[in-house]
Protein backbone atom coordinates (compact mmCIF):
# COMPACT_ATOMS: atom_id res chain seq x y z
CA UNK A 1 0.00 0.00 0.00
CA UNK A 2 1.54 3.11 -1.26
CA UNK A 3 1.56 6.24 1.43
CA UNK A 4 -1.09 8.05 -0.67
CA UNK A 5 -3.06 5.40 -0.61
CA UNK A 6 -2.88 4.80 2.94
CA UNK A 7 -3.07 8.70 3.87
CA UNK A 8 -6.40 8.85 1.76
CA UNK A 9 -8.05 6.09 3.69
CA UNK A 10 -7.07 7.32 7.12
CA UNK A 11 -8.48 10.70 6.01
CA UNK A 12 -11.75 8.79 4.76
CA UNK A 13 -12.08 6.85 8.22
CA UNK A 14 -11.39 10.59 10.46
CA UNK A 15 -13.84 11.64 8.02
CA UNK A 16 -16.53 8.93 8.84
CA UNK A 17 -16.04 8.96 12.71
CA UNK A 18 -16.35 12.89 12.62
CA UNK A 19 -19.62 12.11 10.78
CA UNK A 20 -20.80 10.23 13.54
CA UNK A 21 -20.22 12.94 16.32
CA UNK A 22 -21.63 15.29 14.51
CA UNK A 23 -25.06 13.21 14.01
CA UNK A 24 -24.49 12.27 17.89
CA UNK A 25 -24.28 15.86 18.75
CA UNK A 26 -27.51 16.66 16.57
CA UNK A 27 -29.58 14.38 18.31
CA UNK A 28 -28.71 15.41 21.79
CA UNK A 29 -29.92 18.83 20.88
CA UNK A 30 -26.33 20.81 20.26
CA UNK A 31 -26.70 22.26 16.68
CA UNK A 32 -23.40 24.32 17.43
CA UNK A 33 -21.00 21.26 18.45
CA UNK A 34 -23.06 19.02 15.48
CA UNK A 35 -22.55 21.72 12.89
CA UNK A 36 -18.50 22.01 13.67
CA UNK A 37 -18.23 18.33 13.63
CA UNK A 38 -19.90 18.42 10.43
CA UNK A 39 -17.66 20.88 9.22
CA UNK A 40 -14.93 18.75 9.96
CA UNK A 41 -16.31 15.92 8.37
CA UNK A 42 -16.59 17.62 4.92
CA UNK A 43 -12.85 18.78 5.17
CA UNK A 44 -11.50 15.65 6.03
CA UNK A 45 -13.89 14.02 3.05
CA UNK A 46 -12.67 16.29 0.58
CA UNK A 47 -9.21 16.27 1.64
CA UNK A 48 -9.43 12.25 1.25
CA UNK A 49 -11.01 12.49 -2.30
CA UNK A 50 -8.73 15.14 -3.46
CA UNK A 51 -5.41 13.05 -3.01
CA UNK A 52 -4.94 11.35 -6.59
CA UNK A 53 -2.21 8.34 -6.68
CA UNK A 54 -0.22 8.63 -9.37
CA UNK A 55 -1.13 7.05 -12.45
CA UNK A 56 1.02 4.14 -14.12
CA UNK A 57 2.26 4.99 -18.04
CA UNK A 58 0.16 1.98 -18.52
CA UNK A 59 -3.15 3.36 -17.97
CA UNK A 60 -2.34 6.89 -19.84
CA UNK A 61 -2.09 4.56 -22.98
CA UNK A 62 -5.51 3.11 -21.65
CA UNK A 63 -7.02 7.24 -21.46
CA UNK A 64 -5.88 7.90 -24.57
CA UNK A 65 -7.76 5.17 -26.19
CA UNK A 66 -10.71 5.90 -24.67
CA UNK A 67 -10.42 9.56 -25.54
CA UNK A 68 -9.51 8.60 -28.84
CA UNK A 69 -13.05 6.68 -29.33
CA UNK A 70 -14.62 9.40 -27.31
CA UNK A 71 -13.94 11.96 -29.69
CA UNK A 72 -14.46 9.44 -32.88
CA UNK A 73 -17.99 8.92 -31.30
CA UNK A 74 -18.77 12.32 -30.56
CA UNK A 75 -17.78 13.36 -34.31
CA UNK A 76 -20.21 10.49 -35.85
CA UNK A 77 -22.77 11.82 -33.48
CA UNK A 78 -22.48 15.45 -34.66
CA UNK A 79 -22.18 14.55 -38.21
CA UNK A 80 -25.41 12.02 -37.88
CA UNK A 81 -27.31 14.61 -36.19
CA UNK A 82 -27.10 17.12 -39.27
CA UNK A 83 -27.35 14.56 -42.02
CA UNK A 84 -31.37 14.71 -41.86
CA UNK A 85 -32.13 11.87 -39.54
CA UNK A 86 -35.48 12.39 -37.68
CA UNK A 87 -35.10 15.94 -38.39
CA UNK A 88 -37.73 18.09 -40.44
CA UNK A 89 -36.05 21.04 -41.83
CA UNK A 90 -32.62 19.86 -43.50
CA UNK A 91 -29.58 21.73 -41.69
CA UNK A 92 -28.70 25.20 -42.90
CA UNK A 93 -25.08 26.09 -43.70
CA UNK A 94 -24.70 28.32 -40.56
CA UNK A 95 -25.71 25.28 -38.64
CA UNK A 96 -23.37 23.16 -40.27
CA UNK A 97 -20.41 25.74 -40.10
CA UNK A 98 -21.66 26.51 -36.42
CA UNK A 99 -21.39 22.54 -35.49
CA UNK A 100 -17.92 22.02 -37.51
CA UNK A 101 -16.49 25.17 -35.53
CA UNK A 102 -17.44 23.46 -32.04
CA UNK A 103 -16.03 20.10 -33.22
CA UNK A 104 -12.86 21.59 -34.18
CA UNK A 105 -12.29 23.22 -31.06
CA UNK A 106 -13.06 20.08 -29.84
CA UNK A 107 -11.18 17.69 -31.35
CA UNK A 108 -8.25 20.08 -31.48
CA UNK A 109 -7.23 18.35 -27.89
CA UNK A 110 -8.06 15.24 -28.60
CA UNK A 111 -5.48 12.28 -29.67
CA UNK A 112 -6.87 12.10 -33.43
CA UNK A 113 -4.66 11.36 -36.01
CA UNK A 114 -4.63 13.97 -39.45
CA UNK A 115 -6.47 11.13 -41.75
CA UNK A 116 -9.24 10.71 -39.08
CA UNK A 117 -9.50 14.72 -39.19
CA UNK A 118 -9.89 15.02 -42.87
CA UNK A 119 -12.34 11.76 -42.82
CA UNK A 120 -14.50 14.23 -40.80
CA UNK A 121 -13.75 17.68 -42.61
CA UNK A 122 -14.68 15.87 -45.67
CA UNK A 123 -18.26 14.57 -44.38
CA UNK A 124 -18.93 18.48 -43.10
CA UNK A 125 -18.08 19.21 -46.80
CA UNK A 126 -20.21 16.54 -48.01
CA UNK A 127 -22.89 17.76 -46.08
CA UNK A 128 -22.30 21.57 -47.17
CA UNK A 129 -22.41 20.13 -51.04
CA UNK A 130 -26.01 18.18 -50.21
CA UNK A 131 -27.41 22.03 -48.33
CA UNK A 132 -26.28 23.54 -51.50
CA UNK A 133 -28.07 21.16 -54.08
CA UNK A 134 -31.16 21.41 -52.08
CA UNK A 135 -31.05 25.50 -51.40
CA UNK A 136 -30.58 25.32 -55.54
CA UNK A 137 -33.61 23.01 -55.96
CA UNK A 138 -35.94 24.80 -53.88
CA UNK A 139 -34.55 28.34 -55.25
CA UNK A 140 -35.59 26.71 -59.04
CA UNK A 141 -38.98 25.89 -57.70
CA UNK A 142 -39.95 28.81 -56.20
CA UNK A 143 -39.08 30.82 -59.13
CA UNK A 144 -40.64 27.62 -61.09
CA UNK A 145 -43.66 28.98 -59.32
CA UNK A 146 -43.53 32.87 -59.79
Amino acid sequence: MTMDKFLRWMLFCAGIITAIFAGYMFSESRSDWGAAWLSVTVGFLCFATRIKPEKSHSSSDDDSKDLHDLAMLIADLSVMSLKNIGRTIPPGTKEINDMEEKLSSFLDVMPLSSDERDEISEEFDRLRDRTKRNESGRAIMRSARL
